[in-house]
């Protein structure tokens, strides 16, 4: 992708050349084309956003590569507002978040057994997760979750009779802990476990455009850990943390 926006020089009253400014979304910021509506989510603020029709058109150019004349005029309010920042890279603009397409369930049948102390613990790191969210901003929260650990890598089948426990736990905790809106706190407490166990599924945000909707679920390859394959595979990833 190329991230450049042409604009005018004003370094003389004459001076009438075009030029080219590289930009770059600020760090923090991430994006997805979500049916042709760019979708933001600023880290650092905790809030999504989406553009007005004009700059939304003239963004997903410039993610392109493909900017029209006065595209600079139309992405001036991101620039102003310190979305978009000059790029000294060669990278161009960041692209988007890539996982393979959610395809199925980890655990697709009935709930197996899960030990007393397992669901325990699954309680424990949901109730860890809720008041980290509480007690510090997205940013930490997200940043604790990049470096949580998975040296001790198991081998196939360690891995899965491991994760068939863990992910049971967690569905177990879920019939104790029946809160609306839970998906980023079970997210953050499985892929936590996960992390803890050696084992290092995907943390994956994802956005609805229309109307606008956001989800939060852990994903191993193709299969859905914790967050519904059915209702996963309706959003856009926009964010993904390994």
């Amino acid at each position: 992708m190329n991230g450049t926006v042409r604009a005018r020089s004003r370094a003389g009253a004459h001076d009438h050349a075009a030029f080219v400014m590289p930009l770059q979304l600020r760090d923090n910021i991430h994006w997805c084309d979500c049916a042709d509506r760019a979708v933001f989510l600023d880290v650092e603020a905790d809030r999504y956003f989406c553009l007005p029709d004009v700059a939304n058109a003239a963004f997903l150019r410039l993610a392109a590569g493909q900017q029209r004349p006065g595209d600079a005029g139309r992405l001036e309010m991101l620039v102003r507002r310190g979305v978009l920042v000059e790029d000294r890279g060669p990278a161009g603009l960041r692209a988007p978040a890539i996982i393979d397409p959610p395809a199925r369930d980890w655990l697709p049948g009935p709930l197996t057994s899960a030990s007393l102390l397992a669901v325990l613990r699954a309680l424990a790191s949901e109730l860890s997760a809720a008041r980290m969210l509480r007690a510090e901003t997205l940013l930490e929260v997200l940043d604790a979750a990049k470096r949580r650990g998975s040296a001790n890598r198991r081998d196939r089948v360690a891995t899965k009779r491991m994760l068939q426990a863990i992910v049971s736990a967690s569905t177990a905790a879920s019939y104790f802990a029946r809160v609306q809106d839970r998906c980023l706190v079970r997210a953050l407490a499985l892929h936590s476990i996960c992390r803890r166990n050696g084992i290092a599924p995907k943390l994956v945000f994802g956005v609805i455009a229309h109307p606008f909707a956001a989800h939060c679920w852990v994903q191993l390859g193709d299969a859905v850990l914790v967050g519904g394959y059915e209702q996963a595979r309706l959003y856009t990833p926009i964010l993904v943390i390994e």
